[in-house]
């Protein structure tokens, strides 16, 4: 979360060239200055001393010394020198806010300098914790109560009908009721995107980038288990998690089957789909609060990358949907490239499909979040993670 920070100073105060730095004695001065100036309850010269006798098991005296005389200079330094907001106010709050300097550049151009200090601060908050009610077992209230009943703190969601917010929640593994499948993990955002596709019992689905379950399992349960809905993913282990995921929430009409979602898919002749959901493989620059080693792993070339995927995928399973069907696509990422265009450049191609209406399939609450026919939740406007979704229909 706060290595892009970290490394500032590093540079800052080493007079060797950060590039050369060796990866082990990088990290203890990572870990060290994060005890400073992050972690409230260590003492700095336990922070220090045990940095030192670290990187001396490492690397000796000279690396001992090294680690020394770089934290204990940061210690004695009174303020930091970051970049100036003035002179590069991207460069400013790519360090203070330790994100990529080419995600807050491409986000200044797209919303501003004010809108990306306030996404990056977000994206450094620690998230609560999101469930989403299983109704094929219980009601939310009913869950709510038998929470209360174990200390928890849960709060109904303000935009999904089915979320719970968990305050300081205890370690998942320690969460009661999850093993009976009472609900399932799942941010607020991604639990409106279900809704969007608003899929009926007994209907025909098709969940085109299925793993980990989440939105499949939802599906399901607003079938009220009646239909059938095809789960695909290229990845068998990811489609055993689905298989758990369906067995511990007691869905029984889901259909796993490996595919790879821009080729022909392997789909019984005759099938037609009512409801099409593309969650495609995305950036996820949407999530990074609670996956902030994204912002290190993704690369803006990937962006250029992924758009083409999406775009594969978004292509050939519009063909397996039956006219009058609704076709969503989906992402959990916050650029443009990634989402207007994709979905702009499929209307271009394909005269058939036009934006569908949202007002009439998502609670009053969500309306704010809606952006020229799409559904946005970024910059920051809730407790979320950053959605992006489009509800297209295919003409009749």
């Amino acid at each position: 979360r706060w290595r892009g920070k970290l490394d500032w100073m590093i540079r800052h105060f080493s007079n060797v060239s950060f590039e050369k730095i060796e990866r082990d004695i990088l990290n203890i001065l990572r870990l060290g200055l994060y005890q400073i100036f992050v972690l409230t309850k260590i003492p700095s010269s336990a922070a220090v001393n045990e940095s030192v006798e670290l990187a001396k098991k490492i690397r000796g005296t000279g690396g001992g010394g090294f680690v020394n005389a770089i934290l204990r200079s940061a210690l004695r330094e009174e303020e930091i020198p970051y970049p100036d907001v003035d002179k590069d106010p991207a460069l400013h709050i790519s360090v203070v806010q330790s994100h990529p300097l080419w995600f807050v550049r491409r986000w200044v151009k797209e919303a501003g300098v004010e809108e990306t200090l306030k996404l990056c601060a977000f994206n450094n908050q620690i998230p609560p914790l999101a469930l989403r009610t299983n109704t094929l077992k219980i009601g939310r209230e009913n869950l709510i109560e038998k929470l209360r009943k174990k200390g928890l703190n849960p709060l109904a969601c303000s935009f999904s009908e089915e979320g719970i917010l968990l305050k300081d929640p205890p370690p998942i593994s320690e969460l009661p009721f999850l093993k009976e499948g009472l609900y399932a993990i799942q941010d607020e955002a991604s639990q409106l995107v279900t809704s969007i596709l608003d899929p009926r019992p007994g209907e025909t689905i098709l969940d085109a980038c299925a793993a980990p379950g989440g939105k499949t399992t939802h599906m399901a349960q607003r079938m009220k288990n009646e239909g059938e809905i095809y789960a695909l993913d290229l990845s068998r282990e990811k489609l055993d998690l689905i298989k758990r995921g369906c067995l511990r929430l007691g869905v029984k009409i889901v259909r796993p089957a490996k595919a790879d979602a821009a080729l022909s898919l392997p789909i019984p002749k005759g099938v037609e789909f009512d409801g099409v959901l593309a969650d495609v493989p995305c950036s996820g620059f949407g999530t990074l609060r609670r996956n902030p080693d994204v912002r290190w792993r993704r690369t803006e070339d990937d962006l250029g990358r992924l758009r083409e995927l999406q775009s594969s995928i978004l292509r050939n399973v519009s063909n397996y949907l039956k006219k009058g069907g609704v076709l969503v696509y989906s992402t959990c990422t916050v650029f443009r490239e990634e989402n207007e265009d994709v979905v702009e450049g499929f209307l271009d191609e394909h005269p058939e499909f036009r934006l569908g209406q949202m007002a009439t399939v998502l609670p009053e609450t969500c309306h704010p979040f809606m952006d020229r026919g799409y559904l946005k939740t970024y910059p920051p406007r809730a407790e979320m993670d950053g959605f992006f979704v489009a509800r297209l229909i295919r003409s009749s």
